[in-house]
């Protein structure tokens, strides 16, 4: 009996340890998975019973700098699914029906249900109508979330400012890109649990938060300047055959940006996407042609190689120079600075360019930001292309001094003029005024931003004079940008566009620009507009400078600008000592006809002949004989009383009239005479 007993104790001990080496082996496993597996175990737990979808956030507005808006978030709906349950629960013609509904055929429908995955859209962002439709069909498994499309009311209105939102909310290019974090907002990620059979548990993701409204971007743009050069540049590049076209209108003082325009040759509304990927006012570069001559001026004022005396020999229009001819469009001998711009020399301003050698003129470009970005706040900004001087060669250094050999951005072009307009200060561009939150709170706030001093005050302001004279000279390349109300300074530009194939330039394949500021006597915007690839005979003055005008007139007109032109037809006596003295300080030597006379008049007691002369070198001239004058009609004095020698008695009367365009010579024109008989 001993003996079963103790085999029977011997069997429990086994027993006994058996088990209690198999729990061991369990707890063993248990820590096991808890310590190295735990995280990865209770994820998978998770996947199981939860389901995550991420809405997007309604993306923040952009509006011009008055509140109007540019881009919205409009809600829409998305139709989700989750596919074994719909499909065990919807017969054949409910599923007809919903493919209805959803604008699919019964196939799209069938491969979009056909899937392993638990919860599929079937449709994204949907007009709230139609998501009504499908909801209306109350088929299980079936369900429709809020979310936003991003919409243009302004259709193409700055869309390459603008820029593009992709179908997820997330930005593609221009601003879209540039502020895509502060335009995105906050989404929420909306979490469902299900039990062991995949069916919902929580079936209301429209309880949880919604999703965060992006930040509010306010622009410098002004939406009717912004139209007008985009109505003025389309009608333009149709007429003229370019490809493209681009136009720009700054606030020389503050660097914003008004308007920045591009249409394209056979521009539709299918082909709105590709305007708005790409941006050419800053992502595109072009040879500047003689629009770099007033640059090149500046340059060489500045660094005192040229002074407006200075008289530089044209050649006859031919000249010889590093084993090649240099042209110019008409015969030209001795002219100054007003001259070679007003004729547009490229012989003097390849002379100017040597005279101020590789070195310096290197320099002076890149003060004017060439060669650089402007650092303006939108993607892709090209800095263009200056190389470095050390690889001149001499008759390099003359193409430069007119524009070729170099490439250079619109918004470079045009922020490097708006430094002569604004007295000598290069100033940061930029088209974002300011981002708000949804509250209104300021995010920041762009303020002008001086980058550095590139010429001085005196230097700038003999340079505004002197681009008057391509607008305003008899023969001026400019005359077709010259305003009714206002003073034009500007400058032409005509380059031959390089072809990639073979490194040479194309023969009748051109860039045609022209930019300026005005009014010029207080300048308020700058303007460039260039037209790409035009044939010949398409010069920046034909086709870019009536673009300038119309776009200018009406901006001028639009932000409420006081004439530069008073009306002297209704005057009475012109008291015009004092004025007479403020018009010499601005004016040049040697850039009026009427200077020759002063010394003559001064103190003579005679009233002088006031024949030819406009309405400016008379009031000069009455101006140094101490008289006063009653002025009748506009254009150039046609007749006086007095009589010129005669004593005065009383204001002297002059009589006005235009000339016919053949019988007024320009000042380049009869300066060029006087030297080519002395010369």
């Amino acid at each position: 009996m001993n003996a079963g007993f103790e085999r029977r104790r011997l069997r429990v001990g086994m027993l006994t340890l058996a088990l209690a080496g198999l729990f061991a082996l369990i707890g063993a496993r248990v820590v096991l998975l808890v310590a190295l597996d735990g995280s990865q175990l209770s994820s998978l737990a998770r996947s199981e019973h939860r389901q995550a979808v991420t809405l997007t956030a309604p993306r923040g507005p952009i509006v011009d700098r008055f509140g109007a808006p540019l881009a919205l978030s409009a809600q829409a709906f998305s139709i989700y699914a989750r596919p074994a349950r719909l499909l065990d629960a919807a017969s054949p013609a409910d599923l007809d029906q919903l493919a209805r509904a959803l604008g699919l055929s019964r196939a799209q429908l069938a491969l979009r249900l056909h899937h392993s995955a638990r919860f599929v859209w079937l449709a994204r962002r949907i007009p709230a109508a139609q998501s009504e439709r499908v909801t209306a069909l109350d088929l299980p498994g079936l369900g429709a979330l809020p979310e936003y499309r991003r919409y243009y009311p302004e259709s193409n209105l700055a869309a390459s400012v603008v820029g593009l939102a992709g179908g997820d909310g997330q930005g593609l290019s221009g601003l879209e890109l540039r502020f895509d974090r502060l335009l995105r907002g906050d989404p929420v990620a909306l979490v469902e649990d299900r039990d062991a059979l995949g069916h919902a548990i929580l079936d209301s993701p429209l309880a949880l938060r919604q999703p965060a409204p992006g930040a509010r971007l306010v622009l410098t743009i002004d939406g009717q300047i912004q139209a007008r050069a985009e109505s003025e540049l389309s009608q333009e590049v149709a007429v003229a055959g370019a490809r493209r076209g681009i136009a720009l209108v700054l606030d020389p003082f503050t660097g914003e940006v008004l308007a920045m325009a591009t249409a394209q040759a056979g521009q539709k509304t299918d082909a709105l996407d590709a305007l708005r990927l790409h941006n050419p006012a800053v992502q595109d570069v072009f040879e500047p042609g003689s629009t770099i001559k007033g640059i090149l001026g500046a340059i060489a004022l500045e660094d005192r190689v040229i002074d407006p005396n200075r008289q530089l020999y044209c050649e006859n229009g031919l000249w010889r120079v590093g084993g090649r001819t240099i042209h110019d469009d008409s015969r030209h001998q001795w002219l100054n600075l007003g001259g070679i711009l007003e004729v547009s020399s490229n012989i003097g301003a390849a002379k100017i360019a040597l005279s101020l050698g590789a070195q310096r003129y290197y320099h002076g470009l890149r003060a004017f930001g060439f060669g650089r970005p402007t650092g303006i706040d939108l993607p892709g900004e090209s800095g263009g292309i200056v190389r470095a001087p050390a690889s001149w060669r001499e008759i390099e250094l003359a193409d430069h001094g007119f524009g070729q050999g170099i490439a250079v951005s619109a918004l470079q072009l045009a922020s490097a003029y708006a430094a002569i307009a604004n007295g000598g200060v290069q100033m940061r561009p930029y088209v974002v005024a300011g981002a708000y939150d949804a509250s209104g709170r300021a995010l920041f706030v762009h303020t002008p931003q001086p980058l550095a001093r590139v010429i001085s005050p005196q230097v700038a302001h003999t340079m505004n004079l002197l681009l008057r004279n391509v607008v305003q000279g008899q023969e001026g390349t400019g005359r077709r940008a010259q305003l009714a109300d206002y003073l034009v300074a500007g400058k032409t530009g005509t380059a031959q566009m390089v072809d990639p194939a073979t490194g040479r330039y194309f023969q009748s394949r051109l860039v045609a620009s022209f930019v300026g500021f005005a009014p010029a006597d207080n300048p308020r915007l700058v303007i460039l507009v260039v037209l790409e690839d035009v044939g010949h005979g398409h010069f920046g003055g034909a086709v870019a400078a009536p673009v300038f005008g119309a776009i200018a007139q009406a901006a001028l007109s639009h932000l409420n600008v006081a004439s530069s032109r008073p009306d002297y037809s209704d005057a009475s006596v012109l008291p015009v000592a004092d004025l007479a003295a403020d018009l010499d300080s601005e004016t040049p030597v040697g850039s009026d006809p009427a200077l020759p006379q002063l010394a003559r008049v001064r103190g003579s007691g005679r009233v002088p002949d006031f024949s030819g002369l406009a309405l400016r070198g008379a009031l000069r001239l009455a101006g140094a004989s101490g008289l006063n004058l009653t002025i009748d009609g506009s254009g150039y004095v046609i007749a006086q009383e007095p009589a010129a020698g005669q004593a005065p008695d009383g204001p002297v009367r002059l009589t006005l009239a235009p000339f016919a365009p053949h019988a007024a010579p320009s000042v380049a024109r009869r300066h060029e005479s006087r030297r080519g008989r002395t010369s």
